[in-house]
């Protein structure tokens, strides 16, 4: 039960807030989140419309759009809504905070994010001391491939967020540290910043641990070690992970412990080890059996794709093409019809990009192009998707192809470790086509 509150001395627009807070927490313990804060947004609704001269609360009905936008809608109908009544409050109030960051968050998808980057631009000098607002920029970079941009941002963030630990005295680190450790994470790797990236993975290491334990500490302590083996493409490394940290409450998150298996099972399967990765299925499968109905519908999307990439690659490795094409391409499909959660940079390894992998190792190199592609429609400048996009191209014969990303991909990385795989690779195969 809630505590009834005085009103005496409330105005009747303040008593409408709490109104519309009233209802969000009402019945916390029993009823779903989701029916909760549609009850809020519809309360909201009604302050905005009742109160057109409150800035705040159009801002926090956008908000509230944002937070009961339907993952699987392609046409983005809350969140372009949420993004006018933004822009409206910012002709205005240029430089409120509110609207800059749920302005990102509104474009934080493939097809919108450009319109965000004006936003993303200018929001850190807005809020210097956030290490959020330091973060926040790097979701629009992040989607439209700007690694450096992205680098940059999460450097200030993950800065902020240790200063402000210090500062304010926390028993753990600043969980908002971690979740831009991550997105740092990802970006170092993209350009192939690897001794950079391993010892960034070192500094989570022994973090030991957060102020508070929550999802996005679990998504950070699970997906950055799985994504420093993977996309170096470290396929046995991958296969020897261990949890991170071995202490925190996996149970809790057991979406997030899917990740390392995952990682596991797929480091395992591609580096000829099915004896390795098929226990690593097993696990997933148990916990897709026992996640409960109130898990967020991402989280829960991703563990069953999980269970059909790797069935994918056992199958593969155990001489099944047929079978392997066909969950591969379902994995991807299923990862597509939902839109990434915000706390993730993108997944650890996209299921489109494995479904092309896939491909272009049973040689049917024309498909796997088109598959790489349109990996890199969502997610552009790829590392990976780069680069088996030019060995498609290659083995398809279109050598101007191959050329442009072989070269797209040389330029990405110039700051970052020239031994990756593919390099020489690229050299060579540019020095011959001259």
């Amino acid at each position: 039960m809630l505590a009834a509150i005085d009103r005496s001395s409330l105005t009747p627009r303040e008593s409408a807030y709490v109104d519309a807070l009233t209802i969000f927490y009402t019945d916390f313990n029993s009823l779903a989140h989701g029916l909760r804060a549609e009850a809020y947004a519809k309360r909201m609704q009604r302050v905005y419309l009742d109160y057109p001269a409150d800035p705040e609360a159009a801002v926090l009905y956008a908000l509230a759009l944002l937070a009961t936008a339907d993952p699987t809608d392609k046409s983005y109908a809350k969140q372009l809504e949420a993004a006018g009544i933004l822009d409206a409050v910012r002709a205005d109030q240029p430089h409120h905070p509110g609207v800059l960051h749920y302005l990102i968050h509104s474009y934080d998808y493939p097809r919108l994010a450009q319109l965000a980057l004006d936003a993303a631009t200018i929001y850190a000098g807005v809020a210097p001391d956030s290490a959020h607002a330091q973060h926040m920029p790097s979701h629009i970079f992040t989607r439209l491939g700007l690694w450096e941009r992205s680098i940059a941002s999460n450097h200030d963030s993950t800065a902020s967020a240790a200063a402000y630990t210090r500062r304010a005295g926390l028993a753990g680190h600043y969980d908002e540290g971690l979740h831009s450790i991550d997105y740092l994470m990802y970006a170092l790797l993209q350009v192939a910043r690897d001794n950079e990236a391993r010892e960034l993975l070192d500094e989570l290491r022994a973090i030991g641990g957060t102020n508070v334990q929550n999802f996005k500490v679990a998504y950070t302590y699970a997906a950055s070690p799985a994504r420093y083996a993977l996309e170096r493409r470290q396929w046995a490394e991958a296969a020897e992970l261990t949890p991170l940290p071995s202490r925190f409450p996996w149970e809790s998150f057991e979406w997030a412990r899917s990740i390392h298996h995952f990682a596991r099972g797929i480091g395992a399967a591609r580096s000829g080890q099915l004896e390795l990765a098929r226990p690593e299925l097993d696990v997933i499968r148990e916990i897709a059996m026992s996640l409960p109905a109130t898990t967020f519908p991402y989280w829960r999307e991703e563990v069953f794709v999980h269970i059909d990439v790797l069935s994918a690659w056992i199958a593969l490795g155990e001489g099944d093409a047929s079978a392997a094409l066909q969950l591969a391409a379902a994995a991807a499909a299923r990862e597509d019809a939902v839109d990434k959660h915000p706390v993730t940079p993108g997944e650890v390894l996209p299921a489109r990009e494995l479904f092309a992998d896939l491909l272009l190792e049973l040689g049917m190199t024309t498909e796997a192009l088109v598959e790489y592609e349109k990996v890199l429609a969502r997610s552009r400048n790829r590392a990976n998707a780069i680069l088996g996009a030019a060995r498609a191209a290659a083995g398809s014969g279109r050598a101007a192809v191959a050329t442009r990303y072989y070269e797209a991909l040389l330029e990405q990385v110039t700051a970052g470790n020239l031994e990756r795989e593919g390099l020489s690779e690229a050299r060579a195969y540019l020095a011959s086509n001259e």
